[in-house]
């Protein structure tokens, strides 16, 4: 099997994806250790920002069938396993413990980010349907 030019650019492209999310995660895991809420609050957006910013060459690199595939498994995957981790903290721990509230909070953020996205995409294909 011939690896073709392509091939190693997505590689490249998901290996530096990787190594940053990897420092991403070291960073953010270790400031609150060492630095003030306000200089965490600040680094976590910066090194979440970059964090994206490295992934953009990669999805640029993907055909659109490999784009729907990703698309797809984030969301059935991320909305299935949001809805059975709340599910999970409710049973681990109640409603009323912090675990779930920031389970809730996550899962409430992560549909609102869907929606943004999902609304800006109709409002930009809407002309094209009609």
């Amino acid at each position: 099997m011939v690896i073709s030019v392509r091939q190693r650019k997505i590689g490249r492209a998901a290996l530096g994806m990787v190594l940053a999310g990897i420092a991403g995660g070291i960073v953010i895991g270790l400031g609150p250790q060492f630095l003030g809420l306000a200089v965490c609050a600040i680094l976590t957006v910066t090194v979440l920002t970059g964090i994206f910013l490295a992934m953009v060459p990669r999805w640029r690199m993907l055909d659109h069938l490999q784009q729907d595939s990703r698309l797809a498994s984030w969301y059935w995957g991320g909305g299935f396993g949001a809805a059975l981790g709340l599910v999970l903290a409710i049973l681990a721990v109640g409603v009323r413990s912090p675990l779930f509230l920031g389970a809730a909070l996550l899962f409430l953020l992560q549909f609102a980010g869907y929606s943004v996205v999902r609304l800006r995409w109709w409002l930009a294909h809407r002309a094209i349907a009609a």
